[in-house]
């Protein structure tokens, strides 16, 4: 395989594999949106107001917040692994990287709960090392198939 094309092939897989992580993120929380409804009338640029909503979310909802974060690193690495054929470092350096950041962002935003800040410090890196060395561990055949 020429220089070009196992670059362009890395590149997309990475691409892919970062979007496959924000969609999967996106469709579990709009599941849990089903299971913990949004109030309609909630003025979220009202500080007061999202504080006191996210004091009176159960611990479940925060859960599945975390759960679907979780899910798109492990999809997001998985899905750049089998494109590229190959298990990358970068993939989950990156994937984990962007949705740790997207995390951070989020707690800064909305106000959670200290034990989900803690929790998810712990659990988003060692959810994004996790994948990378199963991953690493598998035959290439079982990745992405074979190289020709």
């Amino acid at each position: 395989m020429s220089v070009f094309k196992a670059t362009l092939r890395t590149s997309l897989a990475l691409g892919i594999g970062i979007l496959v992580a924000f969609v999967t993120i996106m469709l579990i929380e709009q599941i849990s949106h089903y299971f913990f409804p949004l109030p309609a009338n909630i003025d979220w640029g009202d500080s007061t107001a999202s504080t006191q909503y996210m004091s009176q979310l159960p611990a479940m909802a925060l859960l599945l917040v975390l759960f679907a974060w979780c899910s798109g690193i492990s999809l997001g690495i998985v899905s750049a692994s089998w494109i590229a054929r190959r298990v990358r470092g970068r993939f989950a350096l990156a994937i984990g990287s962007l949705i740790g950041i997207g995390a951070i962002a989020n707690m800064l935003m909305l106000p959670h709960p200290i034990w989900f800040m803690s929790l998810t410090a712990i659990v988003l890196p060692a959810v994004t090392f996790g994948c990378w060395w199963l991953l690493k561990g598998k035959k290439k055949s079982n990745i992405g198939g074979s190289h020709e």
